[in-house]
């Protein structure tokens, strides 16, 4: 199974790209993609290896996405993907989506965003051509909070 790979240049110099993703999630990340049983109020990355890759909800909970496998500011990111197939967070899983932060001069950075390790998940093509448009949205979204910083 092929990994799921987007690719955004935006207008901010790596150090400004790579904070956007991790310091300022909750600005581009989209309030309808969450697993929570109640509607998101802030998606949260904390920094460093190991840190905690979750979302806040209006009933008070927490709910882990996953967690930070590598930090490397301001080139280069791997977070642990703990969400499944069936679109539900599962402890015992981990895919990988690796971010790259590439230098293109001093206000234009391309992002390289790599989903692998899919064939861990259920659900099949559907559940990958779903998680593939997904990532093109959110990939989006990104670039537009990266090019207002």
């Amino acid at each position: 199974m092929q990994p799921i790979k987007k690719e955004v240049t935006v207008e901010a110099s790596q150090e400004t790209a790579f904070n956007v993703f991790t310091q300022k999630m909750d600005l581009w990340w989209p309030k309808t993609h969450h697993v929570g049983k109640t509607p998101l109020v802030e998606s949260v990355l904390e920094p460093g290896a190991n840190g905690r890759w979750y979302s806040k909800h209006e009933d008070g909970s927490e709910v882990n996405v996953g967690y930070v496998l590598s930090w490397s500011p301001y080139g280069h990111l791997v977070l642990a993907w703990q969400i499944d197939g069936n679109f539900q967070y599962d402890p015992n899983l981990v895919t990988e989506v690796e971010i790259k932060f590439i230098d293109e001069g001093p206000k234009k950075t391309r992002i390289q965003m790599e989903h692998r390790d899919l064939h861990k998940l259920t659900g099949g093509a559907k559940v990958i051509a779903d998680m593939d448009g997904g990532w093109e949205y959110i990939m989006n979204l990104y670039k537009g909070a990266a090019d207002e910083a």
